[in-house]
């Protein structure tokens, strides 16, 4: 190992026993019937020195270094011709064995992948295309049964990289380094893997609250399922992931231990320790071995616990997705020793040619492109693929600045020209659909002319007719429309005596209105002063033997306008007799409806003869007046001003009677006027009505017209 010392740039190459140990371990895989010959145990020596040591190689001269090692040691050790050993993986017998050679060396356990995990037999796959079947069929199976979808590309590169991941499942306590950039397929290489091998894959769900305390729960899980229930499980992790560096200790305990210090609790100890002594009882009776029997002798807690460590060695299988990229990646190695000491390491170098070449292929197959065309694109891609890693090569040497070209780079590249093609096509075959649909419409538009040229032809007549008909019918138009603007004429002039008229007769109504509202305080007043009148005031004056001169006079005045007539009594002083109002008024008094008659009275007719009685013989006499009455009575008071009221509401009602009556003759003549109006105006519209359909009937002769002598004259063109 002289000539593979570590460096700043090669920190990994780090080697020690447990190297050699992994090279026996692999080939203890394979069953004794399994190898044919001595030329089989050679390639299975080979090829796990390869799988040790050769995949974390980086440089090309160390790997030619290796290379001729194990030449030399076939020839040397084992006497043998590396030309004759590795025969049947060259396409002539005249060539010779060289590293690409190597590339297609595979053993595995996955010949039969539909045999249960425990009955596979770890043999040589003599034929690398062999594989692509089997890989494929395991992918279907894998998006078939997971939710999340792998659209895997399959080629050599591939199936020689899950070939290594799955013989390091193979082996118990098999933890595995996998380095290469982003996109280079460690991720899905290890799901697959470890579908096809039958195993649980846990990987942490890492979001932005995930910390060392879901970490250890993660763990915690993981540990469970590997070391209590004894099911094989891969614990897949990347750099992406570790977001503290604790995480990384723990893992770097877990290589080494197989357990976390101070992991569980005294509660969760105990319980795996129920889950293991359950899970040996269960396999001592399903394989009643020395082992397992052995192994169920101690059932202290101590010894149960270290039982459960030992499974979670063999069961549990850590993969770790590193990046080379940075400073990081060389620090965690030299921090955490065990990331190298404990795991095989896979270095995922550049995509070679032909993987470049399939994955192109099978990306640009969906396009529907032509072989050839197909073969010439790939070309490109790959051209353009090689060009731009050596001048990221070139820009390193001049400038100093690292530039990474990563498959993620070629696949972008090649999805850029998917849908750069994809929208080309797009528009090519609308502008293509835009082309036929205009040719058809051309070709309908062609094969109408014939017929409408016949239709012409026919409607010849009809159109010679129509223009005569057309030429009367203006002259029509012409006479009504002169109609119309006479009628339109008698309208406005009608319109505007009416609104003179209605003007009139609203003044008029406004100023009756006025008229009657001077009397109207006075008459609500005295309503009012009646409204306050009760029946014992009333009765008082009723029962009055010598009433007042005042509460007498306003009676009086009350007799004269209800048209009461007095009674002839005789005088006591004199012995004449003398009109006395005194013993009406009482039995006026005495009615029940009295108040109410005097609210219900008929102010708008009363005669003129008592209304000039009560003018000349009553409102002029100065003991009328509420003021002095109310000294007598309060009844008397509120009579006063009734009667008072409706001498002046008469008053009023003669000035404004007259005005009434023209008010009323002008509102007869404006409903006469107004119904004349209505009927010259429905005239109107008749005639209009008229005129309009006129007009529209024109305006289709004319458009009937118009399209006849367009067709025939677009038919003229077409000929």
């Amino acid at each position: 190992m002289a000539n593979l010392l570590p460096t700043p740039a090669k920190s990994h190459y780090v080697f020690n026993l447990r190297d050699f140990s992994r090279v026996i371990l692999g080939i203890c895989l394979i069953k004794k019937e399994h190898v044919s010959s001595k030329q089989t145990f050679i390639r299975l020596w080979v090829h796990e020195v390869l799988r040790v040591f050769y995949d974390r190689l980086t440089d090309d001269n160390d790997r030619k270094w290796l290379f001729e090692f194990i030449k030399n040691a076939i020839e040397v050790y084992f006497k043998d011709k590396i030309n004759v050993v590795f025969a049947h993986l060259l396409e002539n017998s005249r060539d010779e064995v060289n590293e690409e050679t190597f590339r297609s060396l595979i053993f595995g356990d996955f010949v039969d992948i539909d045999a249960l995990p425990e009955e596979r037999c770890y043999e040589e796959l003599t034929d690398i295309n062999a594989m692509y079947p089997i890989v494929e069929q395991c992918l279907s199976e894998y998006n078939a049964t997971h939710k999340t979808k792998m659209n895997l590309v399959i080629f050599r590169y591939v199936l020689e990289h899950l070939a290594r991941i799955c013989r390091i499942l193979r082996v118990p306590s098999g933890n595995a380094l996998l380095v290469g950039v982003g996109g280079s397929g460690r991720q899905s290489l290890s799901r697959l893997a470890s579908a096809m091998a039958g195993y649980v894959t846990f990987q942490p769900e890492v979001t932005k609250d995930y910390g060392l305390s879901e970490w250890r729960e993660d763990v915690k899980s993981c540990l469970k399922n590997a070391g209590g229930r004894g099911a094989q499980t891969v614990f897949l992790i990347t750099d992406m992931q570790i977001k503290d560096e604790a995480f990384l200790e723990d893992v770097d305990s877990l290589l080494n231990s197989g357990e976390v210090p101070n992991l569980f609790t005294s509660e969760e100890r105990a319980e795996i320790t129920e889950l293991v002594q359950a899970a040996l009882e269960a396999e001592n009776r399903k394989n009643p071995t020395a082992a397992n029997a052995a192994a169920m002798q101690d059932t202290s807690p101590l010894a149960l616990f270290a039982a459960f460590v030992n499974r979670c060695r063999a069961n549990l299988h850590i993969i770790i997705a590193f990046s080379p990229i940075g400073d990081a990646f060389r620090n965690r190695l030299r921090q955490f020793p065990s990331l190298t000491n404990c795991c095989t390491i896979d270095w995922f170098t550049s995509w070679p040619e032909d993987a470049l070449e399939r994955v192109a292929q099978r990306s640009l197959e969906t396009l529907g492109m032509e072989p050839e065309l197909r073969d010439r694109a790939t070309h490109i891609f790959k051209y353009f693929h090689k060009s731009i890693i050596d001048l990221s090569v070139k820009f390193f040497e001049q400038l100093g600045r690292k530039t990474y070209v990563t498959p993620t780079s070629y696949l972008e590249q090649i999805g850029s020209f998917e849908r750069l093609i994809t929208k080309k096509k797009d528009e090519i075959m609308t502008a293509k659909l835009r082309y036929l649909n205009g040719l058809d419409k051309l070709a309908f538009g062609a094969s109408q002319v014939a017929d409408m040229q016949v239709k012409l032809e026919e409607l010849q007549p009809q159109l010679v007719e129509a223009g005569a008909a057309n030429e009367k019918l203006l002259v029509v138009i012409a006479k009504e429309s002169a109609a119309a603007e006479e009628q339109r004429e008698r309208v406005v002039k009608e319109e505007e005596e009416v609104n003179l008229k209605a003007d009139a007769s609203k003044a008029l109504s406004e100023e009756c209105r006025a008229d009657l509202a001077e009397a109207q305080p006075a008459m609500e007043a005295a309503l009012a002063a009646l409204d306050t009148l009760k029946p014992a005031d009333i009765t008082i004056v009723k029962s009055m033997t010598n009433p007042p001169p005042g509460v007498k006079l306003v009676m009086e005045a009350v007799c004269v306008m209800r048209d009461i007539k007095p009674e002839r009594v005789t005088d006591p002083s004199t012995g004449k007799k003398t009109l006395d109002y005194w013993g009406p008024s009482k039995r006026l008094l005495g009615e029940m409806t009295f108040l109410q008659s005097l609210k219900d009275f008929d102010k708008d007719n009363i005669p003129l003869q008592i209304v000039t009685n009560i003018r000349n013989n009553y409102i002029t006499n100065p003991e009328f007046d509420p003021a002095k009455v109310a000294r007598a009575s309060s009844a008397a008071e509120g009579l006063c001003k009734w009667i008072l009221a409706m001498e002046q509401y008469d008053r009023t009602a003669k000035i404004v009677a007259p005005k009434k009556i023209k008010l009323a003759a002008a509102e007869k003549e404006l409903a006469e006027n107004m119904a004349a109006l209505k009927e010259t105006q429905a005239s109107l519209k008749a005639v209009e009505d008229k005129l309009a359909k006129l007009r529209e009937n024109l305006a289709k002769t004319q458009v009937r017209v118009v399209r006849s002598e367009v067709s025939t004259h677009a038919g003229w063109i077409l000929d």
